[in-house]
């Protein structure tokens, strides 16, 4: 998906929330492959839409709310209507995040009726993908380094450890390895 097409099925979506009744915006905030479309402009597409569910509580995919179930009619229907894959957006990502990333100091980037989509800083986008340090995430891992002016280890590390309080993680995730590799 390019940046256009995931604007329209965003607005989609905020049209269809209306649709089924939602009184208060859903909120979402982006993470992964559109977050790095739309902060750091370092790629032209992504495969899919990585939100973490802001207001609504719960594990989307174990032990869905009444609000989780319409949010996901609402996302089937925009994939229907666009002959996608169900998963077009999704939230497989959230758990991960709220636990060991709480606090994405994320901002408003656009309000589609009934769905309200946050972006976090680019900080935080870095954070996350030097803990995870996949090869798929090399180019936005050096795009973010490069456009933050990050040229130090001493300087990653202030930002994972602003983002990651919990040094279990760090340890779980070889933070220490990640950061040697790089620096």
């Amino acid at each position: 998906m390019q940046r256009q097409e995931i604007e329209q099925y965003l607005q989609e979506l905020g049209d269809e929330l209306e649709v089924q009744g939602f009184e208060m915006p859903v909120r979402v905030m982006v993470v992964g492959g559109v977050a790095m479309l739309f902060l750091a402009y370092n790629r032209e597409s992504t495969e899919d839409v990585d939100v973490v569910l802001m207001d609504i509580e719960g594990d989307s995919s174990t032990n869905p709310t009444p609000e989780t179930k319409a949010f996901k009619s609402a996302v089937h229907a925009v994939a229907k209507r666009y002959k996608m894959k169900r998963t077009w957006i999704n939230d497989d990502v959230a758990y991960f995040i709220r636990d060991m990333a709480p606090n994405p100091e994320a901002s408003l980037w656009r309000a589609f009726k009934k769905l309200h989509v946050y972006l976090p800083s680019k900080e935080y986008i870095l954070a996350l993908k030097l803990m995870v340090y996949r090869q798929k995430d090399m180019s936005d891992i050096e795009a973010l380094l490069k456009q933050l002016n990050v040229e130090t280890r001493e300087q990653a590390q202030a930002i994972v450890d602003h983002f990651i309080p919990d040094d279990a993680y760090k340890e779980h995730y070889q933070i220490e390895d990640t950061l040697d590799e790089l620096f």
